[in-house]
Order: structure tokens, then C-alpha cells, then sequence
């Protein structure tokens, strides 16, 4: 963390961070390096320059280690919730099957039960013919 030099706002992360390094090489015969950074104040948005952390690459390492195993839980979370998914949408497809072929029935008996019904107003109109002429015949005698 920096703070901002105009407004003094703490500034978490930098937008651009590169190691620097002396030309003279350091007692134990190593260029000593430093990390600069460029930093925006999410306050006053002044941009300014700081010397930050220098991370090592074992932090780094350690870091893309915790990646890794965090993408290889969520992969095995995602295959997971793939094979739940996949019964789900056998059992689905099962019970769609059985419903298909239970509305097929229904529609069988309906089609039946209406050809009866059919056929029995066929019969009850036949008889009110029948009735009406036995009843016209039997007007005329009376008349």
C-alpha cells in the first residue's frame, strides 16, 4: 500500500509495476533490484510513481500453485454439477417417454368413448324418427 502525495489516500495496487536495477553490482555480486510502480489515487485520480514490493518468484509460485488447485476444485465442482445435469436429463427424458405413451392411451379411450357416444346419438335420433312417425300415424288415425 502508498499513499497518494496530494490528497494522502491509501492506494492499494499499482497499474503498472517494473523491476529496476543498478548498474554497479552489490557485495555479494548480484545486481541489486528494486520494483517501480505507477499508481492512480482512486480519490483525487492523480497519477504518481512509487517504489513498491519486490515479489519473488517463489511468492509467485506459490500463488499460481493456489490457482491451480483452486481451478482444479471448481473444475471438479463443474464436472460435477455436468454429471448431476446429464442423469437429470436422462430421468426427464424417461418420464417424458412414459407420459408420451400415457397421453397415446388417453387418447384412444377418448377417441372410444366418443365413437360410443356417436354411435348412441345415431340411436337416439333413429328412435325420434321412429317415434315421430309412429306418432304422425297415429295422428292421422285419430284425426
Amino acid at each position: 500500500m502508498v499513499d497518494c502525495p496530494n490528497c494522502g489516500a491509501e492506494v492499494v495496487t499499482a497499474v503498472k509495476s517494473w523491476p529496476v536495477s543498478f548498474k554497479k553490482q552489490g557485495v555479494s555480486g548480484a545486481l541489486p533490484q528494486f520494483c517501480v510502480g505507477i499508481f492512480e489515487c482512486p480519490k483525487c485520480k492523480s497519477k504518481f510513481r512509487s517504489r513498491v514490493e519486490f515479489r519473488t518468484k517463489s511468492a509467485e509460485t506459490t500463488n499460481v500453485k493456489n490457482v491451480v488447485e483452486k481451478i482444479k476444485g471448481i473444475r471438479e465442482g463443474l464436472m460435477q454439477t455436468l454429471k448431476t445435469l446429464r442423469e437429470k436429463i436422462r430421468t426427464l427424458e424417461t418420464e417424458r417417454a412414459g407420459l408420451i405413451v400415457e397421453i397415446e392411451k388417453l387418447k384412444k379411450v377418448a377417441e372410444s368413448r366418443a365413437d360410443a357416444l356417436k354411435n348412441e346419438v345415431n340411436q337416439l335420433r333413429e328412435e325420434i324418427k321412429s317415434l315421430r312417425e309412429l306418432l304422425g300415424d297415429s295422428e292421422e288415425e285419430t284425426a
